[in-house]
């Protein structure tokens, strides 16, 4: 079933194999996706493809300086003597946050609530927000005109971050060529189903000290970084996900190894980003023992 789904999403995205699968990870462990790059680089494609091959449903909000939090929450009227609540584009399973750093840190803020808690309060009414629900950003780089940086407190809410590969000559003559399927096959996923056996992943208490020796290592040896609980809580969520998308029933190292980078991109500015993974690879994994050398 996990195989006919990435290829199923793989019938009009090229390359970025491994982003697709660990993007599907996230969204099967609640978490939220950061995609950072230029525009016209597919960015809104391959969140629309990721969610449609999954069968949930999926609204896109185009952020612009302009918009306001309601626009996005939802707002209360009165209607012959009666409030109602008209609920805003929020309340949909995957919700597309296009271009969201174009638009206020206010406006900005509106995801706050639903990103950690999962619903929504609307005036002094609070809403549980669909099972599941995940958001998939995309951000233009901070130095386009138009931008304004997301608050810490912001990043720290989304589970991983990536931008898309670079194309090829023979990907970029594909997409020229316009040789990609854009028709997704209907298929019967069922996202609940999936998350209770992920549910059954064992974490054993080796791999949990091996992550947190990890955290030590970071905070010890560069200076003004911060790895949060939520960012290790995710870590743990996002790996037993990996681990039941490679057919396994517990988490390993390995695990713990290929999700970090993206997790932790968004967060530390230790290098640039474009250099940030194989840094993360090269510089801190390689260098923490999975055991405590006697």
């Amino acid at each position: 079933m996990i195989d006919k789904l990435i290829n199923n999403i793989q019938r009009n995205i090229i390359g970025n194999e491994f982003k697709i699968k660990i993007s599907i990870a996230t969204i099967l462990s609640g978490g939220h996706i950061l995609i950072e790059d230029l525009p016209g680089t597919g960015k809104t494609t391959f969140a629309k493809s990721l969610t449609s091959a999954m069968n949930l449903k999926f609204k896109r909000i185009q952020f612009t300086s302009d918009l306001l939090p309601s626009d996005i929450l939802g707002y209360t009227f009165l209607k012959n003597d009666e409030f109602i609540v008209n609920k805003g584009p929020i309340f949909t399973n995957i919700v597309l946050a296009d271009e969201l750093n174009r638009a206020s840190p206010k406006t900005q803020s509106a995801f706050l609530e639903s990103m950690e808690e999962k619903t929504v309060t609307i005036d002094k009414d609070t809403f549980e927000l669909p099972k599941p629900f995940s958001v998939i950003a995309t951000q233009n780089p901070s130095d386009l005109s138009g931008t304004s940086l997301l608050p810490e407190s912001q990043l720290d809410r989304f589970t991983i971050s990536f931008s898309l590969e670079e194309l090829s000559k023979d990907q970029r003559i594909k997409l020229l060529k316009n040789e990609l399927d854009n028709n997704l096959i209907q298929s019967n996923f069922s996202i609940n189903e999936v998350v209770e056996n992920i549910n059954q992943i064992n974490v054993n208490d080796n791999v949990i000290e091996y992550l947190d020796k990890i955290s030590e290592y970071i905070k010890n040896n560069f200076s003004n970084t911060h790895i949060s609980p939520r960012c290790l809580k995710q870590t743990i969520h996002l790996s037993k996900s990996l681990s039941f998308l490679n057919s396994k029933k517990y988490v390993t190292y390995q695990e713990i190894k290929d999700v970090l980078p993206f997790i932790l991109r968004h967060r530390l500015n230790i290098v640039e980003k474009k250099e940030f993974i194989e840094f993360m690879n090269n510089e801190i994994l390689n260098k923490v023992p999975l055991h405590d050398e006697k």
